[in-house]
């Protein structure tokens, strides 16, 4: 037998040429059916993408509107607190105005501070001793308030908070409104320092009267604001002449007859002086 052989080259030859041949004759329908599938994978990519841009879009939306509730809440938590300060403050104006008109035990004469509240005190020595009285007054406060610390046991609270508003409002506040202006003028005192002492005194009231509606009783922080008031007007009082301060000082500690009833006609600061060497109860108060 005789074995035919073909080179190897020639078979891969042939291979190739069929292959060619058979891309050649490859229908029309087979490459358009190629492009197709390839487009339809490029819309396919591309939706993909869209949806992980909206994916994207969503997150941000969530994330917007978390945060705008957060916002909405934190405006709603400052709107009650408001509200809720508002509601003690009317509380306490409430029980004192049933307390001024119910109270057989206050009577007219009693009622040593409460006029003339916005009528300035003109004669300078006069204003500089009203205030020496005022610091006078504000220590009486801050025993009183010690006192009931002690003795006033919560949640009952058996002792007459409104003593400390008051005496407050009639000795402090009151009094300070009518001299500071014109020792401000006359002196020419730091306008800071003066604004500064009127907001620790308005600071130090609504204490005392959200403690008198006993909503929520604090004996601490009012004696933060006691210490804090005499030192400002420590301060204040040093920025006066020292020939001043001696005149004013001989004034409301000389003139002044203490052993007169503290409801008899006298200049403010000496009926300051009496009421608090009296232990006189303010008007305004309850038993």
């Amino acid at each position: 037998f005789t074995t035919l052989s073909t080179p190897t080259r020639t078979i891969q030859t042939t291979i190739q040429k069929t292959i060619q041949t058979r891309r050649r004759r490859r229908p029309a329908s087979a490459l358009a059916s190629d492009e197709n599938a390839s487009e339809q994978n490029k819309q396919q990519q591309q939706r993909m993408m869209r949806t992980d841009d909206d994916d994207d879009d969503d997150e941000r939306t969530l994330t917007r509107s978390k945060e705008k509730r957060e916002t909405r809440r934190e405006d709603e938590n400052v709107s009650t607190n408001m509200n809720r300060r508002k509601s003690i403050f009317m509380v306490n104006m409430s029980w004192g105005c049933f307390a001024l008109a119910f109270n057989s035990n206050v009577q007219p004469t009693s009622a040593m501070f409460n006029s003339g509240l916005d009528v300035p005190i003109e004669e300078p020595l006069r204003a500089v001793a009203v205030v020496l009285a005022v610091k006078v007054a504000l220590q009486d406060i801050a025993n009183q308030n010690e006192e009931f610390r002690k003795t006033c046991d919560a949640p009952v609270y058996n002792c007459d908070l409104s003593q400390l508003n008051v005496k407050c409002a009639t000795r402090v506040s009151g009094p300070m409104t009518r001299a500071l202006p014109t020792i401000l003028e006359t002196y020419g005192l730091d306008a800071y320092e003066v604004e500064a002492l009127k907001q620790s005194i308005q600071e130090l009231e609504t204490q005392l009267k959200a403690n008198n509606a006993r909503v929520a009783v604090n004996f601490k922080a009012p004696a933060e604001y006691f210490g804090l008031i005499d030192r400002q007007i420590d301060e204040l009082l040093a920025q006066i002449p020292e020939d001043a301060m001696t005149n004013a000082r001989d004034m409301f500690e000389k003139e002044c007859d203490l052993s007169v009833p503290a409801e008899q006609p006298a200049e403010l600061d000496c009926r300051i002086a009496r009421a608090v060497s009296q232990g006189k109860r303010p008007s305004g108060g309850v038993s």
